[in-house]
């Protein structure tokens, strides 16, 4: 009696080589805590495997493709542990260099005034247009605030400093003892004017002089642009001498390069003669 038998072979499966109890116990950490999702998938895919399950078995439970359970387990095998850590690409290759980056840094951090260029302070625009026409480095603005962030750059207004040459120095070393009697009756008679004479208030500040004004860039947080806060006086300063004509709401004002008691009474004698006349 003859027999036709048709045997229908199986397709070889891989499976993982036998775990050490450390290895198995690794393995069930990294299926649960593992930092990526892809290191969590091949630990699953070892223990499936170290349990007996075929290749697409695992496949079809874990929702991954064949080959790639196939290459988890072979690797495995052939390295261990380390072939559970993945090798990332990195992206695409930065378009700026790390030398490009400096010195976008460097030209952020100083004033353009002081590079040729007529602004008191960057804008990311102005300063993405300078560094194309003057550095050739194309950047776009918004990558250029990442850019300057990264480094420590944020966009803050300038700070003023002052230098005194006493440590110490008293503010009022000579108070008026009849000051307040003389500011009552002063807001007496501005209040209450008399009706036949005029009221005439005078003071004098000093002294007057130019001060630089404020401008804002891009430097180290928490450490702005400093400028003194005055200008150094070569032309000399000049003092205000006021007088207010209270019944008249008129205010006279002169400039005097000296504030002596000569001074004074020499802008006492120029308003004398326009005060109001009396009624």
């Amino acid at each position: 009696m003859n027999f036709d038998l048709e045997v229908v072979m199986r397709p070889a499966s891989v499976f993982v080589r036998r775990l050490s109890p450390a290895e198995g116990q690794r393995l069930k950490e990294m299926s649960r805590r593992g930092k990526h999702f892809s290191t969590r998938q091949r630990a699953a895919i070892l223990l499936a495997s170290a349990s007996q399950h075929s290749v697409p078995e695992i496949a079809r439970i874990l929702g991954t493709d064949e080959s790639h359970a196939r290459k988890v387990i072979k690797d495995f095998n052939e390295r261990g542990l380390d072939s559970l850590r993945p090798s990332f690409g990195g992206g695409r290759p930065r378009r700026i260099t790390e030398s490009q980056r400096e010195r976008i840094v460097a030209v952020a951090g100083a004033r353009p005034d002081d590079q040729d260029v007529p602004l008191t302070r960057w804008s990311l625009r102005s300063l993405a247009a300078h560094l194309a026409e003057a550095e050739g480095i194309e950047v776009s603005a918004p990558y250029l605030g990442r850019i300057l962030a990264e480094a420590g750059l944020s966009f803050q207004r300038t700070r003023s400093w002052k230098a005194s040459p006493d440590p110490d120095p008293d503010p009022d070393p000579d108070p008026d003892p009849d000051y307040e009697a003389k500011a009552a009756r002063v807001i007496a008679l501005v209040k209450r004017p008399p009706k036949r004479s005029p009221v005439i208030t005078f003071d004098q500040m000093g002294p007057i002089s130019l001060r630089p004004t404020h401008g804002a860039g891009w430097a180290q947080r928490g450490r702005p642009e400093r400028q003194r806060a005055t200008f150094h006086r070569r032309h000399g300063i000049r003092y205000g001498f006021g007088a207010y004509d209270v019944g008249a709401d008129r205010l006279r004002l002169r400039l005097r390069p000296r504030r002596r008691g000569s001074d004074v009474l020499g802008f006492m004698r120029q308003i004398r003669p326009e005060r109001r006349s009396p009624r």
